[in-house]
């Protein structure tokens, strides 16, 4: 990072949904915090429920977002990266 810029927010998207509408629409939002330049990390519950969660996460891995579980371990390492928290249930 140069003097001047400002730093990159990372925020972490947990969508542990069963409904396949609210985890569609967990990664649509995931994937419109990154329009802002933010740096996006999703915890989410496999498997992808519909085209549209598909999708978006393709679209946000293309990019070089993270998806992941939103369990164990990992979660706690992107719980301790992120600046801010965004929680679907």
């Amino acid at each position: 990072m140069t003097s001047g810029m400002t730093p990159t927010l990372i925020i972490l998207v947990i969508a542990t949904t069963r409904d396949p509408h609210r985890q569609a629409e967990a990664l649509r939002a995931a994937l419109g915090l990154t329009l802002r330049g933010a740096r996006v990390e999703v915890a989410v519950a496999e498997p992808l429920l519909t085209p549209l969660a598909r999708r978006a996460a393709d679209t946000l891995r293309s990019f070089g977002h993270t998806i992941g579980d939103p369990s164990g371990a990992a979660l706690a390492d992107a719980l301790a990266r992120a600046d801010r928290v965004e929680v679907w249930t």
